[in-house]
């Protein structure tokens, strides 16, 4: 089996799908700088980026600090809280302002709203949720960054009792934005169709879901329906957590914390996971070989 990596500084490597770079670029609230490869054969950069997604692997590069914006009276306590940051007297709340409109813009782009006032409604929600995500990440990152540490240090040494308990304390901090988060998906769902706000999950999440369901599909072969669900459920799970990260580094792992759990269940199954990699790995080869 392909080794996976277990620190979230470390969780990159190849781009997993080429048509999503350019939603890496567009879409995601925080800015990335591509990652040069020194693999030149088309399939087995291929096999190796299939198999980096598996493993967690985001193009992750640190975060850019997201702006704050006004908001109107009316608006939620997230929403509140935006615009009294942004408000008080700040020399760069022009520019973080400006920070936030390009973020948003793109998803909005990718809606294509038609009715006015649904399309001021999500870009209000957008952009006071994305304000909101940046000081709770500004209060929290330290603490979370040594928790990420502490649970790779575990996993590496093999003690997954121990990943489990400093998972939980991560899930636990995690739990201190929920109503914010709870709060972002309600507004949206005033506005958009369910199909639409998870364009927007997926958006902010670099299409991670399809890609990775896909990737599984193409190394354990033979998945019922059944199996296909159970996968597709988790990795949705993952994606619900992954769109309240900061980094990428880190919706990465949380996305590697739900592929734990799908790689134990295709176990059970009856599976050889490592075998299936080592296969899938092999066969890449062969065939590059062969052009």
């Amino acid at each position: 089996m392909i080794e996976r990596m277990d620190s979230p500084s470390e969780d990159c490597g190849f781009w997993g799908v080429a048509q999503t770079a350019k939603a890496v670029k567009a879409s995601s609230i925080f800015c990335f700088t591509p990652l040069k490869r020194g693999v030149t054969e088309r399939r087995k950069t291929a096999a190796l980026r299939t198999l980096a997604f598996l493993a967690g692997g985001f193009l992750l590069l640190p975060s850019v600090a997201l702006a704050q914006s006004n908001a109107p009276a009316a608006t939620p306590p997230a929403a509140v809280s935006a615009a009294a940051r942004v408000t008080a007297a700040s020399p760069h709340a022009d520019a973080e302002k400006a920070s936030l409109e390009k973020h948003a813009k793109p998803i909005l782009d990718q809606l294509k709203i038609s009715d006015a006032s649904k399309q001021a409604t999500v870009h209000d929600t957008l952009v006071a949720h994305f304000d909101a995500l940046k000081a709770w990440h500004e209060k929290n990152d330290p603490q979370i960054k040594n928790q990420w540490g502490q649970f790779n240090k575990a996993r590496s040494g093999q003690d997954q009792t121990k990943a489990d308990g400093i998972m939980s304390q991560i899930d636990a901090v995690y739990a201190t934005f929920k109503p914010q988060h709870d709060e972002f998906l309600a507004k949206l769902a005033t506005a958009l169709t369910p199909a639409q706000i998870e364009t927007i999950k997926d958006n902010l999440t670099v299409n991670k879901v399809k890609v990775t369901f896909n990737a599984y599909g193409q190394i354990f072969h033979g998945l019922t329906d059944e199996q296909k669900a159970f996968i597709l459920k988790n990795l949705q799970a993952a994606r619900e957590e992954a769109i309240d990260a900061g980094a990428m580094t880190e919706k990465s792992a949380f996305f590697k914390k739900y592929k734990i759990k799908i790689e134990a269940y295709l176990t059970a199954q009856g599976y050889d996971v490592k075998q299936s990699y080592k296969e899938f790995v092999e066969k890449q080869k062969g065939e590059s070989v062969k052009e």
